[in-house]
């Protein structure tokens, strides 16, 4: 029985590693409507440098397209709606509550309980421990609830929009006509 689980243990331990590595093969000449999809600025302005953008049709799909993409981040940018930004509040009001229930405990036992100095220095420290938890959780709290994750994919998507706007039409294009 136990040679049966090392064996299931060892097969799986070779397959994570094989199946974490695995990527679905991407085109290698993505498109630009993708990385603008995606709000990848460093691949938009590769495209725009390398390839630019062919005619007048086509500028104004793509800056259609960003400004859809704008559209979506600007009604992401919400505590609810944003799901990172979500936990990470989640995680500092628990953290915010941890703290809170260590300093209430300590006041409590060291007021109540106990009349050793001993005791009494030892429930001082796990006070301000939990005071200095509380602190470190209210400050990263009202850093969570600007939405940073949000906020920063929609501003990467405004400066997409804003390259794809001023971007020049295609040195072969413009030749052609």
């Amino acid at each position: 029985m136990i040679k049966k689980y090392l064996l299931l243990s060892f097969v799986s331990l070779c397959i994570v590693p094989v199946g974490m590595q695995a990527k679905p093969n991407m085109n290698r000449k993505a498109s630009l409507d993708v990385a603008i999809e995606n709000v990848d600025v460093k691949l938009v302005e590769k495209f725009l440098k390398r390839e630019g953008i062919v005619d007048e049709n086509n500028k104004k799909l793509l800056v259609e397209t960003a400004q859809d993409v704008v559209d979506q981040c600007e009604e992401r940018v919400s505590l609810l709606k944003s799901g990172w930004d979500c936990a990470r509040f989640g995680w500092w009001s628990a953290w915010i509550g941890c703290g809170t229930v260590f300093c209430i405990s300590g006041l409590r036992y060291r007021v109540l309980k106990f009349n050793d100095k001993e005791i009494k220095k030892k429930l001082g420290f796990i006070i301000a421990g939990g005071a200095v938890c509380t602190a470190t959780g209210l400050y990263y709290l009202s850093q969570a609830w600007k939405c940073p994750t949000a906020s920063s994919r929609l501003e990467s998507a405004r400066i997409i929009e804003n390259l794809i706007k001023n971007a020049p039409l295609s040195i072969t294009a413009t030749d052609s006509q």
